[in-house]
Formats: C-alpha cells, sequence, structure tokens
C-alpha cells in the first residue's frame, strides 16, 4: 500500500505529449524463460532526447529481458532517452512497469502527468507519485522495496541517483546490489575514480562491493539474481545453524 506521502493513479488514455520516437529497436532479444523468483528492479538512465542509440538499444533491450524474466521495472515514467526505450522494452515484453514521478508534473490535477511514456496510458502499468519541495522523497520510492539497482547511462541526474545509493551502500545503509550497465565503456572513469580511491585508503570496502560493472543489460540482470540467490541461499544456511544450536 502507498504511504501518506505517496500517491497511486491509473492513468486513463490519451496522447502523450511530447512523447518520443516510436521508431523501432535496432537490437533484437529472444524470448527467455521466467526467472524462478520475480524481483523488483530499480533502473536509472538518460531522460534526454539526444541520447545516442548504442545507449537506448541497450535500454530497450534491459526492459525487455526484465520483463521476459517476470521483474518488474521501476523508474522515473520518462518519454525521453534511456527511460523512453526500456518502458517500450518492458511494455513490448509484457512486462510490470511502475513509474515514480514528481507532483509537479501533473498536469492540472487531472489523472495526465507531463513528460510521462506513453506506455502509462493504459492502466496495465503504474504511476507513483511523489510529494515534497525537492526530489528526495521521489529519489526514495524509487529505490522503495527494490531488490536491486541497474544504471545505464546518463547524465548528472542518473549521476546523483547511482552516486547517492553507492554512498548508502558503502556506508552500510543497504546492501542492494548496484550495476551499471557499462555500454562502450562509458563507465570506465567511475570505476577507475573507485580503484584509485580503493588504492588511496579511501574506502571502507573494497570497490567490488560498492559498484559492479556489466557490458550488456542481460548480464546485469543476471547478475542480480544471482546476488539476490546467493544472499537467499546463505540466509537459509544462517538460519539452519541458529534452528541447530537451539535445539542442542
Amino acid at each position: 500500500m502507498p504511504s501518506s506521502s505517496e500517491e497511486e493513479k491509473k492513468i486513463d488514455p490519451m496522447p502523450a505529449a511530447g512523447s518520443s520516437s516510436s521508431a523501432a529497436m535496432t537490437t533484437t532479444v529472444n524470448s527467455v524463460e521466467k526467472a524462478p523468483i520475480q524481483l523488483r528492479i530499480c533502473c536509472y538512465g538518460s531522460s534526454s532526447s539526444r541520447t545516442p542509440s548504442i545507449y537506448t538499444d541497450a535500454a530497450y533491450n534491459l526492459g525487455y529481458y526484465l520483463a521476459q524474466r517476470g521483474h518488474t521495472c521501476v523508474n522515473g515514467a520518462g518519454n525521453a532517452g534511456c527511460m523512453a526505450a526500456m518502458n517500450r522494452g518492458a511494455n513490448d515484453g509484457n512486462g510490470a512497469i511502475i513509474g515514480v514521478i514528481h507532483e509537479k508534473f501533473v498536469v492540472d490535477g487531472s489523472d495526465w502527468f507531463e513528460g510521462a511514456h506513453s506506455v502509462f496510458n493504459t492502466t496495465k502499468h503504474r504511476i507513483v507519485v511523489a510529494k515534497g519541495n525537492d526530489l528526495q522523497e521521489r529519489k526514495k520510492l524509487l529505490v522503495q522495496g527494490a531488490d536491486g539497482l541497474v544504471v545505464l547511462p546518463g547524465g548528472p541526474g542518473t549521476w546523483d541517483e547511482l552516486w547517492e545509493m553507492a554512498c548508502a551502500r558503502h556506508i552500510g545503509f543497504h546492501s542492494m546490489p548496484i550495476v551499471c550497465v557499462n555500454v562502450d565503456g562509458y563507465y570506465d572513469n567511475f570505476k577507475s575514480i573507485l580503484m584509485r580511491a580503493h588504492k588511496d585508503e579511501l574506502l571502507y570496502k573494497e570497490p567490488e562491493e560498492i559498484l559492479h560493472f556489466e557490458e550488456s543489460a542481460e548480464a546485469a540482470v543476471k547478475w542480480i539474481e544471482t546476488y539476490n540467490a546467493t544472499k537467499a541461499t546463505m540466509q537459509q544456511q544462517e538460519q539452519k545453524k541458529i534452528i541447530r544450536r537451539r535445539s542442542s
């Protein structure tokens, strides 16, 4: 159920003002089996209409693969850039999408939102409205209940969201796995700065424990699935140890 600080709305069908091009993606994604455990995956990425196709192709693949595996794609609901592409992909893959948008983009108190992707025109997907006079509540709602975070190429807004979550993981506020889709080496410099910080003894954890990097969207999702499966197995083993100690 939504908290008192958020509001869920179903979107009435209507044209999406300023929606991005619906041209077919150049990358084909084959049908895949459902994952044994369905996850809620938060995704960050660009919202610029000038985003290069190499990045939007990866974003489409991410949305489609999440859908095919049965995972829920949570993102900023945008109608341009990587956000638009992942929303198209998840919708084409018949997946579930949750878009998180700030209340300032509610159009005249209606059920429509400025800048929201056209996939939210139907009742198939959900919009969650964040309140407040800044973006902090929206950031919280994006990752609330998430089992993992996938970061596509993006600009300062994407970097801000990424590093805030990386910092929180670094100092122990959460253990959510974070993976950057390093398309065409886009995040090589982020990887390098983490290695430099580790070399200069500025980190509490190993760089890999803070951020993980994969070359493709599919590999990023598989890594999160493996991470969560391993974590669940370890928790089960620990519970068995506790039960054995109590019964001995």
